[in-house]
């Protein structure tokens, strides 16, 4: 395994940093500075970087294996294309959204709840429709983590091979309407009766889609601003870490005829999110609407040029609230392009998530091996006491023999004393299934993470804690006393793979897919050293 490790480290050498002494004059006096200019190999491309994720991602499922880790198996394979995946309530705007973006219609919108499934739609040359069964298991398609949610999700997931669509390079997914069906929770967070709700766990799929997702769009709609229970639910348990890749919208701004009806809903909102989001600045709401002309029919779909889109569809004098639709279909300009520059995000979270796994093998690997060490020091124990007893046993019996003992005095001391020495045996055993089934149990889980992070968690590291509440989550379902009994101690040699390719490997992702920004200071087209150099010349000239 260190060998491909090695091999794809050397071909992730692809930057370069140069540390370039330049001279310049600044009133008189000569200086030098050191520029970092960041020198990035031409022929590498986004699938090419995508691609050496994969590569590692693989090479690190063999180490997950053999731990126990928590990173699925078919968490390894990527979506097809890059994917938009929307959530939120019904009649919130979704379906009418997704044809507005496809500039066809493709979902059915209405009011009430329209649709129940997880549609996920994609570009193709003619119009084709697959079911849960063919989606799913398509190997290639890269849906194949979701037969693990049961046979209930698979026919609620389908497929929608859409032609004639703007969209070319990426998918979109649509979700089912969310409902106020809140959910009882046991002392782990796993979610229980989820049959009684949809038939699957819902907030476990929120959850796959959205680690998969290259953007992510939360809608709420004036009638229910956050309101209901399952919303609220998936922002706390599916939705955690992927703020960066989140939007959320209030749609159908356009509804309101009172300027303090907006006010209130957007508070509302506000006040829904605080409760969830536990910080004092709320992420932003992007507050829109799709074109009034572009919903009646009378205008044509501009996508991103949503505000011509707005001065020709929301004329006439309807609304209190005329005057600020231009703006709200500005801020649906906004989104769009969010959405299309799906494509460009998926290279910087394929790295994201390839560095989120690395983190979490690692957390995984540390605690695992800390708890088999306790649990292997104890079997020695246990080994050295049987070892004692038999010596003595041993030397019991030769005794009575060297002493010529009577043969029936010999004899009863030697079943004393082996019996003695089996029933050692016995409770021995019974004693390290016990400590067995205790390392695998919460206290002692939770007790070697304080002991090995206690630094981290004195400091009030979030990242870690945030990083153990998934690794702990895993380990008391994932983990038994029959693991610990079985299971090796980490090997160093694994525990320095994941140190290199986080030390190495993805610091040299991140120089590949970085855009070019850093500039030389001679450079005649750069305006700050323009401005020094005009500021130096005036300065020579007072002289």
């Amino acid at each position: 395994m260190s060998g491909a490790f090695r091999s794809l480290q050397m071909r992730s050498v692809g930057a370069l940093r140069r540390n370039v002494l330049r001279t310049s004059s600044l009133g008189g006096i000569r200086t030098k500075k050191t520029t970092t200019v960041l020198v990035t190999s031409n022929k590498t491309t986004p699938e090419d970087i995508v691609n050496e994720c994969q590569k590692i991602r693989e090479s690190i499922q063999a180490l997950n294996d053999r731990y126990k880790g928590p990173l699925e198996k078919s968490s390894q394979k990527n979506t097809v294309l890059p994917f938009v995946f929307l959530l939120g309530n019904h009649s919130s705007g979704k379906s009418s959204f997704v044809n507005y973006v496809c500039d066809r219609k493709v979902q059915t919108a209405g009011v009430a709840p329209t649709d129940d499934m997880f549609t996920i739609i994609v570009p193709g040359p003619a119009d084709v429709d697959r079911d849960g069964p063919s989606l799913i298991g398509d190997p290639d398609m890269g849906f194949s983590g979701l037969r693990a949610y049961g046979p209930a999700l698979i026919h609620h997931t389908k497929l929608k091979v859409r032609s004639n669509i703007r969209m070319q390079n990426f998918m979109l997914v649509d979700s089912p309407g969310m409902i106020d069906s809140p959910m009882v929770r046991d002392q782990y967070g796993a979610s229980r009766h989820a049959a009684m709700d949809r038939g699957y766990d819902f907030e476990g799929v929120c959850r796959w889609f959205s680690e998969r997702a290259d953007v992510i769009l939360l809608f709420f709609d004036p009638d229910k601003p956050g309101t209901t229970g399952e919303t609220l639910s998936i922002l706390t348990n599916s939705l955690v870490g992927t703020d960066h890749k989140l939007h959320i919208v209030l749609n159908k701004a356009d509804q309101f005829r009172k300027i303090h009806d907006f006010a209130r809903a957007y508070g509302s909102l506000c006040w829904n999110l605080s409760k969830v989001i536990q910080r004092k600045d709320l992420p932003r709401v992007y507050t829109m609407c799709l074109p009034k002309g572009y919903r009646d029919g009378t205008i044509e779909n501009t996508l991103l040029s949503s505000g011509d889109a707005a001065k020709g569809g929301n004329t006439g004098n309807d609304s209190p609230l005329q005057g600020a639709l231009v703006d709200l279909e500005e801020t649906l300009g906004e989104v769009v392009r969010e959405v299309f520059n799906a494509p460009k995000r998926r290279v910087d979270n394929e790295i994201t998530r390839l560095t989120d796994s690395i983190s979490l093998l690692q957390m995984h690997m540390k605690i695992v091996d800390d708890l088999v060490k306790q649990y292997r020091q104890s079997t020695w124990n246990v080994r050295l006491a049987l070892a004692a007893a038999l010596t003595g046993s041993s030397g019991a019996i030769g005794t009575s023999v060297y002493l010529m003992l009577p043969m029936e005095a010999t004899a009863a001391i030697a079943a004393t004393t082996l019996g003695s020495t089996g029933l050692l045996w016995f409770f021995q055993n019974k004693r390290l299934l016990e400590q067995a089934k205790q390392l695998a149990g919460d206290d002692a889980m939770v007790a070697s993470y304080k002991r090995l992070y206690a630094k981290k968690a004195n400091d009030k590291d979030e990242f870690m804690t945030a990083l153990w509440s998934r690794v702990h989550d895993h380990l008391i379902v994932g983990l038994t006393a029959e693991d610990l009994k079985s299971m090796d101690k980490v090997k160093t040699v694994d525990v320095k793979e994941l140190e290199r390719v986080q030390e190495y490997d993805i610091p040299n992702l991140r120089r590949k897919a970085a855009p070019a920004f850093a500039k030389s200071l001679n450079d005649p087209n750069d305006e700050a050293a323009a401005t020094i150099a005009a500021l130096t010349k005036g300065s020579d000239a007072s002289r």
